[in-house]
């Protein structure tokens, strides 16, 4: 058997299909797992679009960093008498009617998933500007 290593990017890996993937644990990754130690991930065996050919390749974990998460403020938003399905996806993701504000409230985000950003009050004028109701 030959082994030859990749020597240009030209070959494109997204190409190769992935055949198997095992845990460093597994047999057929133990003696990288030895070589890389706690850093090996996993193990890929990949195949080139004809079979002829088989790559191994493997990840390696190379940073590990605490994700400080972003805030996500409650806000208020509107929603108008006529938008049923808009107030039951709403409903459906957590939102809550303000009667005293006449708005709707729910996390920042999920209001942008929504793709109702024009929609969201930035000010207590904003808020009372147009009442609208549940």
């Amino acid at each position: 058997m030959v082994v030859q290593h990749l020597k240009t990017k030209a070959e494109r890996l997204d190409e190769w299909r992935v055949a198997k993937k095992i845990k460093p644990n597994q047999r057929g990754a133990i003696k990288l797992a030895r070589t890389h130690g706690g850093d090996l991930v996993c193990v890929r065996y990949r195949e080139n679009p004809e079979g002829t050919e088989r790559l191994t390749t493997i990840e390696l974990a190379i940073e590990r960093v605490v994700i400080q998460k972003r805030d996500d403020p409650i806000v208020s938003f509107k929603i108008k008498p006529g938008e049923t399905e808009l107030r039951r996806l709403a409903l459906a993701r957590g939102a809550q009617y303000d009667g005293k504000k006449y708005m709707w409230q729910l996390r920042r985000s999920e209001v942008l998933r929504m793709g109702l950003k024009s929609r969201i009050a930035v000010s207590d004028d904003d808020l009372h500007q147009e009442h609208i109701h549940p």
